[in-house]
């Protein structure tokens, strides 16, 4: 006798398999969005300094433009990529949060619809 096999009930335990890692996977990743954000923030606000005070301390612009290239455009560019990054970290959180927030609203839904086909019904004694 063979047995059948729903092969839809597969496709659906793979599916919430492989989601269920991905859900794992994705609180790792958002703490590492927060941390890479801050550091590249740091870094770029440090390039940044370091850039305007060789700028300031070297007359010549031709001596100036090393420091400008290097100090200032490399660190605007890592605080626009660390702003980028805190900011999809953030992105993640709200989302994560409106999630539990409609988990906990369906719960209650559910909640309510079992005391509702508990209760009898109005025009009966």
């Amino acid at each position: 006798m063979s047995v059948a096999i729903d092969p839809l009930a597969d496709r659906e335990e793979r599916l919430v398999s492989v989601l269920t890692r991905a859900r794992r996977r994705a609180a790792i990743d958002e703490r590492w969005l927060a941390a890479g954000g801050g550091a590249l923030v740091i870094a770029g606000l440090a390039l940044v300094i370091i850039g305007w005070v060789g700028t300031s301390r070297t007359i010549l612009v031709a001596g100036q433009i090393p420091y400008v290239v290097s100090g200032g455009l490399l660190g605007l560019g890592l605080l626009f990529l660390g702003s980028f990054l805190y900011f999809g970290y953030w992105l993640s959180l709200g989302s994560r949060q409106t999630r539990e927030q409609l988990e906990d609203v369906n719960r209650s839904l559910a909640q309510i619809a079992v005391l509702l086909e508990a209760r009898p019904p109005a025009g009966s004694k």
